[in-house]
C-alpha cells in the first residue's frame, strides 16, 4: 500500500499562535461541519423513511380494499413518523447541546502550532481549572499542574480534513470531532503560508 509519509522532507513550522475560546466562532465552525456531513447524511435517511412510509401506507390502502388486518402496517407507519421526527430533529438537538455547553469554555486561552504535517492544539489558561486548583491549593498545598495535555492532529492521516473560512480553520477528524482554529491567532503572511503548504500536502482534503 502507497503511504505518502514515507520519505517525506521534515516538517515546518507554518505558524504559532494564541486565541481565546469564542462561543459564536466555535458555533459557526460547528454548522460548517453540520453542513458538510450530517446534512447530507440526514437527507438520506429522510429520503428513505419517507420511501417506507409511501410503502407502508400503500400496504395499508391494499390491506383495507381487501378487508385484511393492518395494525401491523399501521404500527409500522407510526414508527416510521417518529423515526422520521427524531431524525429531523436530532442535528438541531446536537447544536443546542453544544450551545449550552460552550458556555463554560468561554475565556479558555489556546496555543496553536500548524506545521506541515499537524496542528498541535494546547490549552493555557483556563479560569475553571485554575479556580478549582486555587481551591485544592487551600485546602491541600497541592501544587500539581491540571493542564491538559496538547492535542495533536497529523494532517498526514486521510481520516483529517480541513476547511479554511473567511476568519477559521475547522479541523475534521474522522467526521466526529471539530476543532475550530481563528485565523486572528496568526498573522496574515502565516495564514497564507498555512493556505498554500496544507493545500499541497493535504490535497482535496484541505478546502476553501
Amino acid at each position: 500500500m502507497f503511504d505518502d509519509r514515507i520519505d517525506a522532507p521534515p516538517a515546518e513550522k507554518l505558524a504559532e499562535g494564541e486565541y481565546y475560546s469564542d462561543k459564536e466562532l466555535i458555533l459557526r465552525g460547528f454548522r460548517v461541519f453540520q453542513k458538510k456531513y450530517v446534512r447530507k447524511n440526514t437527507i438520506i435517511q429522510l429520503i428513505l423513511v419517507f420511501l417506507a412510509m409511501v410503502v407502508t401506507t400503500v400496504n395499508i390502502a391494499d390491506c383495507y380494499t381487501r378487508g385484511q388486518d393492518y395494525v401491523f402496517q399501521m404500527f409500522l407507519l407510526f414508527f416510521c413518523l417518529a423515526m422520521g421526527f427524531i431524525l429531523w430533529k436530532r442535528p438541531k438537538d446536537t447544536y443546542n447541546k453544544l450551545e449550552n455547553a460552550l458556555g463554560d469554555l468561554e475565556g479558555v486561552k489556546y496555543g496553536c502550532e500548524v506545521w506541515s504535517d499537524r496542528f498541535v492544539i494546547s490549552t493555557l489558561e483556563d479560569p475553571l481549572v485554575e479556580k478549582d486548583k486555587q481551591t485544592e491549593d487551600d485546602a491541600d498545598g497541592d501544587e500539581g499542574s491540571d493542564t491538559p495535555p496538547a492535542t495533536v492532529i497529523h494532517t498526514t492521516n486521510g481520516g483529517v480534513e480541513v476547511v479554511e473560512c473567511d476568519d477559521m480553520y475547522v479541523v475534521y477528524i474522522r467526521k466526529i470531532n471539530v476543532y475550530v482554529v481563528p485565523k486572528s491567532a496568526f498573522t496574515d503572511e502565516e495564514n497564507r503560508e498555512i493556505s498554500e503548504r496544507l493545500s499541497l500536502v493535504m490535497g482535496t482534503r484541505y478546502r476553501k
